[in-house]
Formats: structure tokens, C-alpha cells, sequence
């Protein structure tokens, strides 16, 4: 069996005692992921983990062949890398961020750019890719790791076709018109050759493992024209005509390169689909006969072909269409007692990574050898609690106002359960809003619950996961009944015997941060606090950053009800900025630096709103985005939130 020497990474780790202290409860949940992934070369010889040193994701490489110390392609404040695939057998690539600011025509503006990052597991040398073709916001896709030329790959940019001004990698609008530009780069060099520029509206190319063209990918909203073509022959064997604003994403090729698998959201078509490239006929993707609605895809090495499935119920789940791997998959379940995904696997299929997960535990990774039948230890995200208990967290009910039944996670103190209650109640919405919560480890909510509250993660009506009956009964309630299903939360845990006390604070992130504000609006009496972590307070503001005939306006105004909110006072009623006078209750925010997803000035408004009367704490995080993915970034929101929770809503002493 192959081994790799882990020592010098888990060395790294280092392990704090326990106590009633919140700076304990901020370091010991604070940390940033461990290991957050980990990844096998395609011949087996490499591992890759995601790890975090200096407590920002890195990539830390270890060789079977050569153990020692790993090779560490390093994250930080300036440069975050966000996730990571082989594109061969010694080049990672990883897609990074950065955060600059740069002269526009109005002045001086952030901009967040991401960059595909090739790093040499040999040398250690890394180089930007396509870093010979100018300033984009968005290098980072790559089509095919082009199983016939190796250490090359396929990437794409989609460009204006008016003014080729740069508009990023898998954009979604077509003012103007758009075209996608294919090139062949050089994972050394980091330099691209361009192969391909296509016509305008030809806005996406499916290639094949050797990277050639094999489907076209045509939109214009102007015209409401969606179509897919043969690459070779430009027939098209699918079209809509009056297309609605994107129709539906393309997922990759079939496994038998036969169809086109989209993720269909259109006209009653909601979920994965299989569109034949013979006749151009459509149909619900099955497994044992039950179609697969809205499920996430799983590519092969290339990068185009799927090979199975994920979907997020209580955990991450995965279902292969391979019925080796769905047979191995099956029996590690029952080894380890867990979930289990496959992670990687090598190109002869001889080594594996495999996630392992269990409700409210650290996923864990491991090692498989085929051969052997054996399992090594990799790591997991939260080593610190190896051996120590965590909160346990179990999926509840309850009815909301109007009857609709509304699904939640309940997290509970380390040890306790629902019959030692009462606890003080914090109840936690989700961002997105078309996100939802699980059962997996959450270090904030898990953080809390170690403080001794009861945390409560409602999947409001407009969350994904539950079919699109659910998900659109949140189009047009944004700021209404989506808000109400989280304020209901409140009455039912006092009603079961968890809450002490009628009320509870609310805290999220993104959306979550703006439903927080909003219960405290529409749950008066019911909301003693609000943590709210960079929260829209303005929609009407975060959506004008969007062109308003393009596919993310598009998702915002379903949510908030298009023409519903056309006076100003409608506007006001879902708009916390412009009813600060209204908080009778005290508010912290807090907003990373950093944050392009919503931008800082979203929490700075509201904080110049509410003006010098007492009540708001407002904290900025230098070098922080939005995703609080570093140690400082969840450290410093735990500090400041446990302390203004006991300040505001006591937990336990």
C-alpha cells in the first residue's frame, strides 16, 4: 500500500484547551480548515491536501516516492486560492483571488480578479495562466485538461463583441453581444495560443478529453435565442426560440459522449437533463427510474464528461454512474460507518481520496489502495477536536404561519440534549437565498452552541434543496414571508421546550446578514439582537451593480418580486438602510475589506443611516472577503459576536 509521510503537515497542528473562556471558544472554532480537500495525481504518485498555513488555504503536496517535508503553494491576504485540480501528473491547477484597485471612467473601483494559477509539484515553480493575452477579471476556465497533449490545457474567456472589453470567464449576459475565445496554454509558461475565436453569441464550447470542439453553446437574450450546435458541422440539434433570461446551464458530455447534461430552470423544466446531440431530444435525467431534479455534476479528468452526481440533503451526498464506483462507494459506507464521496481517483484507478462525513462531525479524508483494500488517514477539516465532543446536530420541523411546513437543523451544546433544555436561542438563516443549510460541521454555528446556545438553521421557503415548489415559493417574498418562516423559528423552539425565554438573536451572512435585520423589523418583541456579517441592506442597490436584462438581476428580481416594489414606500418596507430608526434592538455588523460579493458599502450606509444614536457596533476587516475562509476572519467574528452576545443575550457562564 502507498503511504505518504503526513508528519511534517500534522505537525502543524496545534491543539488548545477547552474552557469557559470565549477567547477559548473564538481559537478553538476559529481556526480555518485543516485539510479541506484532498486530491490524487492521475498516476498515483502525488497526494494534494487543502491545507491552511499561516491560517489562509493553501496546497500542501506530498510524494509517495520521495517522503519529507511537503511542497506548499501558500494563500494569503493578497492572493486566496480557492480550490484546486491536477491538469497532469506534476502541474496543480489553482483558481486565486485578488483583490485591486484600479481607474475606472468614474474614478477609483475594487475589483476582485481571479486567476487559474499552474504550481509544479517537481520544482515548486508555479505561473499564472494566460498571462500573455491582457487584463481580465476572469482567467479561470479551463475546459479539458487535454488527455492527448500533456502538461497543456484548453481554457476559454468570453469577451464583448463589441468592444472585446473583458467581462470574465462564464458570464451571462449578452448586451452587447458576447463570443468565446478557446485557447491552448502552457502549463510551465503559464502562455496561451489562441485556437479558436468564435462568431458573436456562440457564448460556450464543450471539447472532448483531447480537446477538440465537440458542442457549441449559443445565447442571445436580445434575440431570446438558446441554442446547441455540433462544433464540426454547425448544425444545431437543439434550439429555443423566445428563450427566457438563460434557460439553463451546460453541465458537460454524457459518459457515453451521446448527450448534453443542462441544468434546466425554465417553462416547468426544472433539474438535470439529457438533451440527445442525435434528434435534440430532451428528457429528465433517472437513476432507478426516479429523476434527478436539481443535482450538482461530477466530471472525469478531463473535465467535460460526467460521471455522476452530488446533492446536499443532510450531508453531501454523491451517486456515480459507474457501477464500479457506486459498489465501492457502498462498501466504504459500510466500513466506516459514514458518508462517503470519492474525492479523486488515479488514472488506473488504483488509488483514491475518499471524504468521509457523519452529522455535526469534521469531514474527514482518507487514503484508498485498491489493491491493498486498504484506508490510510489523510486529515480532516477541524483536527482540534479529535477525541473531544462536538454539538450534535439533527434535522427538525416546524409550521410556519400560513401552514407551510419549513425544514431545520438544530445544534445543541456538546453533550446536550433537547430534554436539558432550556437554552438561549440563536437562530441562524442562510445565505443565497437559494443556499440551504445541512447537517454537516459548521464551525460558527457549532462555535455558538459550544457558548451554550441552541442554534436553530432554518431552510426558509425559497431555499434549494426541496424541490422548486419550495424554492419559488420565496420568488417575490425576499424581505417577506422568507423572513417570517425565520422569525417562526422563535415561537417553536419556545413552544418545544429548547428556548428560554420568547426571544432570540438572529445572526447570518450575505443574505443571511439581511435577514437578520429584517427579523428584527418584522419580528418585534421576538428579536433581542442581530449579528449580521456583510448583509445586503439596500437590494435595489447591490442589484443596479448588474446589467438589468441579464441572468443575475434576473435572479435577484424573482426574489424580490419584480415590479412589486415599484414605490418608494414598498421599496422602504424591504430595505433596512432606509428604516434605521425603526431597530429597537442592538445591531452588530461586520464586513470584510475586501468584499466584492457585497460590497462594503452595503454595512458603511447603514452604519451612516443609524447615525450616533446608541445600539450599532460596526466592525471592517482589513483583508477579509466574503466568505470568512481564513483563521483571522473567523476568529475576529467569534470574538466580537460572543462578546456582544453577552453583552445583549447571555449564554451560559
Amino acid at each position: 500500500m502507498k503511504h505518504f509521510a503526513l508528519s511534517a503537515l500534522m505537525a502543524a497542528a496545534f491543539w488548545l484547551t477547552v474552557g469557559p473562556a470565549r477567547a477559548d471558544v473564538a481559537a478553538l472554532y476559529g481556526r480555518a480548515d485543516d485539510v479541506w480537500d484532498a486530491q490524487i495525481s492521475p498516476n498515483g504518485r502525488y497526494v494534494a491536501l487543502g491545507c491552511s498555513p499561516g491560517g489562509w488555504p493553501g496546497i500542501c503536496v506530498f510524494d509517495a516516492e520521495q517522503p519529507g517535508d511537503p511542497r506548499v503553494l501558500r494563500g494569503n491576504a493578497d492572493t486566496r486560492l480557492l480550490n484546486f485540480y491536477w491538469a497532469s501528473d506534476k502541474h496543480i491547477v489553482s483558481n486565486a483571488a485578488s483583490y485591486e484597485r484600479m481607474a475606472v471612467s468614474a474614478g477609483l473601483r475594487f475589483f476582485e480578479f481571479r486567476r487559474a494559477v499552474s504550481f509544479d509539484v517537481t520544482t515548486g515553480d508555479y505561473a499564472i495562466l494566460l498571462n500573455n493575452i491582457g487584463l481580465y477579471t476572469d482567467t479561470t476556465h479551463v475546459s479539458s485538461t487535454c488527455a492527448a497533449k500533456p502538461d497543456k490545457v484548453m481554457m476559454q474567456l468570453t469577451v464583448r463583441a463589441s468592444s472585446d472589453a473583458p467581462i470574465g470567464s462564464k458570464i451571462r449576459t449578452t448586451k452587447g453581444g458576447v463570443r468565446a475565445e478557446n485557447y491552448e496554454v502552457d502549463l510551465k509558461s503559464g502562455r496561451g495560443k489562441l485556437e479558436k475565436s468564435h462568431n458573436t453569441s456562440v457564448v460556450d464550447v464543450l471539447v472532448d478529453k483531447d480537446c477538440k470542439p465537440v458542442v457549441n453553446v449559443i445565447y442571445n437574450d436580445q434575440r431570446g435565442e438558446f441554442a446547441l450546435e455540433n462544433a464540426e458541422t454547425r448544425r444545431r440539434f437543439f434550439e429555443l426560440k423566445s428563450a427566457p433570461v438563460w434557460p439553463m446551464d451546460v453541465m458537460g458530455l454524457s459518459d457515453d459522449r451521446k448527450s448534453v447534461i443542462v441544468q434546466a430552470d425554465y417553462d416547468g423544466h426544472f433539474g438535470l437533463h439529457r438533451i440527445r446531440m442525435s434528434d435534440g431530444a430532451m428528457e429528465p435525467l433517472k437513476i432507478n427510474g426516479e429523476e434527478l431534479g436539481n443535482l450538482g455534476v461530477l466530471h472525469d479528468g478531463s473535465m467535460e464528461t460526467v460521471i455522476g452526481f452530488s446533492y446536499l440533503n443532510d450531508l453531501q451526498e454523491h451517486i456515480y454512474v459507474d457501477p464500479e464506483l457506486a459498489t465501492l462507494q457502498s462498501d466504504l459506507e459500510d466500513i466506516l460507518g459514514m458518508t462517503v464521496r470519492i474525492a479523486s481517483i488515479s488514472v488506473d484507478r488504483s488509488i483514491m481520496t475518499i471524504a468521509a462525513e457523519e452529522p455535526g462531525k469534521p469531514v474527514r479524508f482518507f487514503l484508498y489502495d485498491a489493491a491493498a483494500s486498504g484506508l490510510e488517514p489523510l486529515g480532516n477539516i477541524a483536527p482540534q477536536f479529535t477525541g473531544r465532543e462536538t454539538g450534535s446536530v439533527t434535522a427538525v420541523s416546524y409550521e410556519a404561519r400560513d401552514g407551510l411546513d419549513i425544514p431545520a437543523y438544530l445544534t445543541l451544546p456538546p453533550g446536550k440534549k433537547p430534554a436539558d433544555g432550556p437554552f438561549p436561542l440563536i437562530v441562524m438563516p442562510h445565505g443565497g437565498p437559494e443556499a440551504r443549510d445541512s447537517a454537516s460541521f459548521d464551525w460558527w454555528s457549532q462555535a455558538y452552541a459550544a457558548a451554550g446556545y441552541a442554534v436553530v438553521q432554518p431552510n426558509f421557503r425559497g431555499s434549494s434543496g426541496y424541490g422548486p415548489e419550495f424554492r419559488d415559493a420565496g420568488f417575490g417574498e425576499f424581505g417577506g414571508k422568507m423572513i417570517d418562516d425565520i422569525v417562526d423559528a422563535i415561537g417553536w423552539a419556545e413552544e418545544s421546550g429548547l428556548s428560554k425565554g420568547s426571544q432570540a438573536c438572529v445572526a447570518g451572512a450575505s443574505y443571511g446578514g439581511y435577514a437578520a435585520l429584517m427579523s428584527a423589523l418584522r419580528g418585534a418583541g421576538k428579536v433581542s439582537c442581530v449579528v449580521a456579517v456583510a448583509p445586503v441592506t439596500d437590494i435595489f442597490d447591490h442589484m443596479a451593480r448588474f446589467d438589468s436584462d441579464g441572468a443575475a438581476y434576473n435572479y435577484w428580481a424573482r426574489y424580490v418580486g419584480g415590479g412589486k416594489f415599484s414605490s418608494p414606500e414598498m421599496r422602504k418596507s424591504v430595505t433596512p438602510v432606509q428604516r434605521t430608526n425603526e431597530f429597537n434592538v442592538p445591531v452588530l455588523l461586520i464586513h470584510g475589506k475586501s468584499d466584492v460579493v457585497v460590497e462594503p458599502s452595503q454595512s458603511r450606509n447603514f452604519a451612516k443611516a443609524w447615525g450616533t444614536r446608541k445600539g450599532l457596533t460596526f466592525i471592517e476587516m482589513d483583508g477579509q472577503d466574503h466568505y470568512l475562509r481564513s483563521t483571522k476572519a473567523r476568529t475576529d467574528t467569534l470574538t466580537e459576536s460572543l462578546r456582544f452576545l453577552e453583552e445583549n443575550h447571555p449564554g451560559k457562564r
